[in-house]
């Protein structure tokens, strides 16, 4: 049996994963590129129990980290058949289906329901066919983030408030666009040097879910969240192809199964934790403040028609039904 060693684990390659022929547990690797205190870590953690536990131990479940790479590696690991499962953020859907990559567009959804419409459907099916042909993966299940919020050091009630502000936004081209078009002066600074760009006045706002806000104890730097919930975005759980299709019809059904019990639980944890963790935000100092968010759509608008432009016509229009 071909095997694959991953900084000292030795795991089975994936074609042998679907066909055990012996009583030996067969190893499933799935990798999550966050650190094991992450909620997605948690996720995995309970995807693990509920497998070994409903296929009588058939599989045994390998949980690789940050050990065996970021999450492009792990990505690129699944896509070659390295790991049955993978863990990837929003970077799955702009390297192996670009044209259906709308869920995180910025100030369009006004909840997780309404940005996960992206994936259902025939639209569903088509992106999986792109993630297919493109990425020799399939998407398998959805995980719910926080959304995204503004911080800063006075109230934002409107786009006004932002004009000509000095703001870290993550390196992605289409959030850039759109609040420039509001008025802002978006900066693509990395994640680790933003609590010293705030301290230093390099920048006066950035954006981030509560998580990200806490963890980074931007409370220190910033008095002001601005529940904007500007960004509705989901973590992506994604399989190798041959390893799907090589699976038993009973261990297919089981496998999803566990997929979709996990992620509701998951789900369920991120949306309890992100009320606990604005109040621990205000306790800690922070004002919370709620913009007109109808106000900021508006001026975000022009630049959202724009980048639809790009999007497969099945998602273009579900993203415009939301901006009109």
């Amino acid at each position: 049996m071909k095997t694959i060693t991953a900084s000292g684990i030795v795991l089975a390659g994936f074609a042998s994963l679907a066909t055990a022929t012996t009583a030996t547990a067969e190893e499933l690797a799935i990798a999550i590129h966050v650190e094991p205190s992450h909620a997605m870590f948690k996720v995995g953690e309970r995807l693990k129990e509920n497998i070994e536990e409903q296929t009588d131990g058939e599989f045994s479940i390998t949980l690789l980290g940050t050990e065996v790479g970021g999450e492009r590696d792990h990505l690129e690991g699944a896509s070659y058949g390295e790991y049955a499962i993978a863990l990837g953020g929003s970077m799955p859907m702009t390297l192996y289906a670009e044209e259906f990559a709308a869920a995180d567009l910025p100030f369009v959804y006004g909840s997780n329901e309404e940005a996960r419409e992206v994936y259902s459907g025939e639209t569903g099916d088509l992106i999986n066919e792109q993630l297919i042909a493109n990425g020799n993966m399939r998407l398998v299940g959805l995980s719910a983030r926080n959304p995204r919020n503004l911080t800063s050091n006075f109230p934002v009630n409107t786009p006004e408030d932002v004009e000509e502000v000095r703001m870290r936004v993550p390196e992605i081209a289409p959030w850039i666009q759109i609040w420039e078009e509001i008025g802002a002066l978006p900066s693509p600074i990395a994640w680790p040097e933003v609590y010293t760009s705030l301290q230093t006045g390099v920048i006066e706002m950035q954006e981030n879910p509560v998580d990200l806000i806490h963890a980074g104890k931007i409370y220190e730097v910033q008095s002001h969240i601005n529940r904007t919930e500007h960004v509705y975005s989901f973590f992506h759980w994604l399989m190798n192809e041959e390893f799907y299709q090589g699976l038993s019809d009973e261990n297919r059904e089981i496998i999803l199964g566990a997929i979709e019990e996990a992620t509701t639980w998951g789900n369920e944890m991120v949306a309890d934790g992100q009320a606990d963790l604005l109040e621990q935000l205000e306790e800690l100092g922070m004002t919370v403040v709620d913009p007109d968010v109808d106000a900021f759509r508006s001026a975000a608008e022009p630049a959202i028609r724009d980048i639809a432009d790009s999007y497969h016509p099945s998602v273009r229009e579900y993203v415009l039904s939301l901006v009109e």
